[in-house]
């Protein structure tokens, strides 16, 4: 596992999350829900459309991959912001991947993006070591005693995790390179001829 590796995975996932955020602020791809989308018509009869109707926790969704995209571009505060990024990454890869009739982009997804959290996750493992130590005191400051650097569980994820992270590495930089690809395409295809979203859904009028 390299520098460079881990550096590529961070900017790919920042990428894809800033253009997912922004998208529902700011349409810019026509398969993916936004706000302009629902003044006139009905959110879709699905998961995603519940959350939207809801009226907080969609955006909500939004925001977080909006901030966390950016904070991983420029980054800062890259550990807290791949623990934020989690909160979306597992729901959308529920959604996305096991969906009753998944397709390739759902798939790709969803997929792309759990890899690349879990990949930014364990490289930054130091971090989050004595979050696996089984008792704890409190305190303001980091432990620096090595039994209170993440106990034997730390121990045994980090080792564990060692001999895969350049693999992993690889498998994150693909899929985000092919989710970013598949983002600038759709971009592309919204901007040559902007699909209105009750033409992808078929909603209803209100």
């Amino acid at each position: 596992m390299g520098a460079r590796t881990i550096t590529v995975v961070r900017l790919l996932l920042g990428l894809a999350y800033l253009i997912n955020g922004l998208n529902w602020f700011f349409k810019i791809i026509t398969p993916y829900p936004s706000m302009s989308d629902f003044v006139h018509f009905k959110p879709p009869p699905d998961i995603v459309g519940a959350l939207i109707d809801n009226g907080i926790l969609f955006p909500m969704a939004k925001a977080t991959e909006l901030i966390t995209g950016v904070l991983l571009l420029c980054n800062r505060f890259v550990p807290l912001s791949l623990v934020l990024a989690m909160s979306v990454t597992v729901p959308v890869f529920v959604v996305d991947a096991f969906r009753p009739h998944p397709h390739l982009r759902a798939v790709l997804m969803g997929t792309g993006s759990f890899t690349m959290n879990v990949f930014l996750l364990l490289a930054y493992f130091g971090h989050f070591r004595t979050l696996f130590e089984a008792r704890t005191q409190p305190g303001m400051n980091p432990p620096t005693s090595p039994a209170g650097r993440g106990g034997r569980l730390g121990a045994g994820i980090a080792a564990v995790a060692g001999p895969v992270m350049p693999w992993l590495g690889l498998l994150s930089a693909a899929l985000g390179l092919a989710m970013v690809s598949w983002l600038a395409v759709m971009i592309v295809e919204y901007a040559i001829d902007p699909l209105p979203i009750s033409a992808v859904h078929r909603l209803e009028p209100r």
